[in-house]
């Protein structure tokens, strides 16, 4: 109705003020991440688009904040809110973040093991562009049609270090193996789903509806700054 609108309406004039003043401060190498809820994210997207430019909109979050039975209503739970993530410029400052790997990924996309245990994936040695000069054949196995994506020294050295995994057919492609203990884990998505909400009996609960996980904290900080670095939270949530 007519004071919902007009209650919109007053809280984007509100935000749109505050977030012309939290462009002017920030540095060039700096980021925005603002938590919504799906009611208001659309109109505060296209604030955030007239402020800092389409251009430099990065991500919409989908934060998974809200788990189990939701009541006999009408529509699908909300179960998550959104966190858009701007930044001022090209040159922003961006650390990727991982987490453990879900032992179901590594069931299926690590099936092969060393003699010593260690788990790999088998990965794909051929080039995505035509490389003439590398359609070298490799103890009797052909190139593929479009040539090897390494030249012959870099193969050697990966077969000095068992890093090929070779077919039983001749027929067959090499392949490079990928160790599962080499890796730093999944990358983070865009849903963050692996972060609940602050709990009614959490100590760092401090009864204000909109506190935020001090895991949701670290994952962003970590992801959009460097020690040393000034980080702001004018609403202090």
């Amino acid at each position: 109705g007519f004071i919902g609108r007009n209650q919109m309406m007053a809280y984007l004039v509100m935000m749109a003020a505050r977030l012309v003043e939290l462009h002017r401060v920030l540095r060039p190498t700096g980021s925005l991440y603002l938590h919504c809820d799906p009611t208001a994210s659309h109109y505060l997207k296209i604030v955030l688009d007239t402020i800092f430019g389409p251009q430099n909109f990065r991500n919409e979050i989908n934060w998974k904040r809200k788990y189990g039975r939701t009541g006999p209503i009408k529509r699908f739970g909300t179960a998550c809110d959104v966190i858009l993530f701007y930044t001022k410029s090209d040159s922003y400052t961006f650390h990727t973040q991982y987490i453990e790997n879900d032992p179901a990924y590594i069931e299926k996309f690590f099936r092969h093991s060393d003699a010593d245990g260690r788990r790999y994936q088998i990965d794909n040695l051929a080039s995505p562009n035509p490389r003439p000069n590398l359609m070298y054949e490799y103890k009797g196995y052909k190139p593929p049609a479009k040539g090897w994506a390494i030249s012959r020294e870099k193969m050697e050295q990966w077969d000095r270090e068992g890093r090929l995994h070779f077919p039983s057919s001749p027929e067959g492609r090499i392949r490079r193996k990928r160790y599962l203990d080499e890796l730093k884990g999944e990358e983070v998505q865009s849903l963050w789903d692996d972060i609940l909400p602050v709990a009614s009996q959490a100590a760092e609960r401090l009864g204000y509806p909109t506190q935020k996980p001090l895991a949701l904290l670290e994952r962003i900080i970590a992801a959009s700054s460097n020690p040393g670095d000034v980080v702001l939270d004018p609403f202090c949530g």
